[in-house]
């Protein structure tokens, strides 16, 4: 069970969020561009520390999203994969809303095995931008996020 208040909660996840969006928008353009890194590669299963990954997203020289092997020391897990519907971009509240809605919801609870909200696991994701919208990327990414490192897959975790 967490120990913050809902609203600390929910204000801690919308930073998560918001840091992960941002970064990804930092770089997610110009690696479409350039092909460099793996950021359109990562996928369901793959784990990996957060900070080190927001490192990666956030420099100026484009570099691959540090992925492990779950059974190494990681806080992060990627556990759902959302393709948004073909179209106009939506826009960035949309976009945000509709991932916290999804990796918050349903998706989180099957993978955890608790609802978010009684968690302890928090969760996040990374998500189109417009640039990357037009280039053809619809997905959202979702990941959960532990406090202190496993050396373990997130799935069933049950907290």
């Amino acid at each position: 069970m967490s120990t913050l208040p809902p609203t600390v909660r929910t204000t801690s996840l919308a930073l998560l969020a918001a840091g992960a969006v941002v970064s990804l928008s930092g770089c997610g353009m110009v690696q479409s561009f350039l092909g460099a890194g793996n950021v359109m590669d990562l996928e369901v299963g793959d784990c990996f520390t957060e900070s080190e990954m927001n490192s990666a997203l956030s420099g100026t020289e484009i570099t691959d999203v540090p992925v492990v092997e779950c059974t190494e020391p990681h806080d992060s897990e990627f556990f759902h994969s959302e393709i948004l519907p073909d179209g106009d971009f939506p826009g960035d509240d949309a976009v945000r809303t509709t991932g916290e809605e999804v990796c918050q919801g349903a998706a989180f609870t099957e993978f955890v095995g608790v609802e978010w909200e009684e968690s302890e696991v928090y969760a996040s994701f990374l998500s189109p931008i417009e640039q990357g919208w037009d280039l053809g990327d619809r997905e959202i990414l979702c990941y959960v996020i532990v406090a202190e490192p496993v050396s373990e897959s997130l799935e069933g975790a049950g907290r």
